[in-house]
């Protein structure tokens, strides 16, 4: 596949030698929630080592300034597996410079190679710059998404 440019930004597939630069933009979406977070590097190179768990990451001038992440999951209902985007991260300094698109757009590209029946994304209510964003990437609001935190 092409690596996506938008600007001044290259994405490429997240590798282990990311886990620390990914783990600070994990901590930074944090804050835009509660601010914790129990992410670890070991535990990004334990994801980016299973088969079902992608990831791509954004760089400017060298430097890792934005990640995207997916897994697959099989369901019933559709009969295949379905894609389901976790997180979407881009450095605060980075943000609103289409970072975040390239990113998505790349993530879709290669989801839909994975013949999956559908993606999901999901993000707080209060987040309209996402919402904004999602939308005008094709993704519809179709369900609600209840959590249970443990």
């Amino acid at each position: 596949m092409t690596e996506a440019k938008v600007a001044h930004a290259e994405v490429r597939p997240a590798t282990a030698a990311d886990a620390a630069a990914v783990a600070g933009l994990i901590q930074a979406l944090a804050e835009d929630f509660d601010g914790h977070t129990t992410v670890s590097t070991e535990w990004i190179v334990e994801c980016l080592a299973a088969d079902d768990f992608f990831a791509l990451v954004a760089e400017v001038g060298g430097e890792v300034v934005g990640v995207v992440t997916w897994i697959l999951v099989r369901g019933l209902f559709h009969g295949k597996k379905s894609a389901v985007i976790q997180e979407a991260s881009v450095a605060p300094a980075q943000q609103n410079k289409g970072v975040g698109r390239a990113l998505l757009e790349a993530a879709l590209e290669r989801i839909r190679t994975q013949d999956v029946a559908e993606i999901s994304i999901s993000t707080g209510f209060e987040n309209e710059r996402a919402m904004h964003l999602y939308r005008s990437l094709g993704f519809v609001e179709e369900t609600l998404l209840l959590e249970q935190h443990l």
